[in-house]
């Protein structure tokens, strides 16, 4: 009884662990955001990464401002800075690691650099 017992609950453990695993591993990518500029005012607005878009404002104690996560292959991202003055300009680029992926520029009164695009 003690055998038959034993093999009851051994025999399961035993065959659980003879399975594979098979999950597939993620690798995830490295990304920084930054905004840089001659502006003293900037609003900023992203997509963070878990895809929510996100604001913050920037003044000439904050700029340049960079955010640095990773993600996943196939995000979309999102970055995009408006000066709101009437001088300086903008500038937004998106990297992964240290390569850019995504940039824009704008010098105009209260213009706007609006980037973005998949990672791969």
């Amino acid at each position: 009884m003690k055998k038959l017992f034993l093999l009851i609950i051994v025999l399961p453990l035993i065959m659980s662990s003879c399975e594979k695993n098979t999950g597939i591993v993620i690798f995830k990518k490295k990304i920084t955001y930054k905004v840089s500029g001659t502006t003293s005012e900037i609003l900023v607005t992203y997509t963070d990464e878990r895809g929510d878009t996100k604001m913050t404002g920037l003044s000439t104690e904050s700029i340049p401002w960079q955010k640095e996560f990773s993600v996943r292959p196939d995000t979309y991202l999102y970055l995009q800075a408006k000066n709101t003055t009437s001088t300086g300009d903008v500038k937004v680029e998106i990297f992964l690691r240290d390569n850019v992926l995504f940039s824009d520029y704008n010098d105009l009164p209260f213009g706007t650099a609006t980037t973005s695009g998949f990672v791969n």
